[in-house]
């Protein structure tokens, strides 16, 4: 079966779980902290693939992996996940529950990267007017990244402006590349 599927059926399965509890918004940021954990912490995420280590173990881990008190429908999830056999599938797991959480709940992520630093007050400006334009919430981060010269590249979801020098650049010179062939 498609790991995909799967990692969306245990998330959507999760949600319907959480939301029954009223822990899906504490969930959604366990599984932030779990995502970045495992991103961060690639001995742990070999770790749950591993039978040389015990179930028992491997839910310890995964229990003090994200910080105290955990929620019931997370140890529910981890202890799931682990009798199934799916750590291995964790990672996807979070993400698709992730997903499935900004949908339901109209929340849209927004990376902005800047050659400098921006003023508090233009970045305030884009939450607000990309909240009024998707009618929900955004998460909103910012990066400085000086090799784009000048200019920013605003992604919305899966929606990526690039209004960088590096970017107009680059298509200047694919242009010129296509008139001379």
């Amino acid at each position: 079966m498609n790991e995909g599927l799967i990692s969306i059926r245990y998330a959507k399965a999760l949600y319907h779980h959480a939301s029954g509890m009223g822990e899906e918004a504490v969930l959604y940021h366990r599984m932030q902290i779990l995502e970045a954990v495992l991103r961060r912490t690639p001995e742990l995420k070999t770790g749950m693939k591993s039978p040389m280590i015990s179930a028992k173990e491997k839910i310890g881990l995964l229990t003090n992996a994200t910080g105290k008190n955990p929620e019931r429908s997370y140890l529910d999830f981890i202890n799931l996940v682990i009798a199934n056999r799916r750590s291995d599938m964790l990672q996807r797991i979070t993400l698709s529950y992730q997903r499935l959480y900004r949908e339901k709940k109209m929340i849209s992520v927004v990376h902005l990267t800047s050659a400098r630093k921006l003023p508090g007050e233009a970045i305030e400006r884009i939450r607000l007017l990309t909240e009024q334009k998707t009618h929900g919430k955004v998460e909103f981060s910012t990066h400085i990244d000086p090799s784009i010269n000048g200019g920013f590249i605003f992604q919305l979801n899966d929606i990526r402006i690039d209004a960088s020098v590096r970017g107009q650049l680059a298509r200047i010179s694919r242009r010129l590349t296509q008139i001379n062939d």
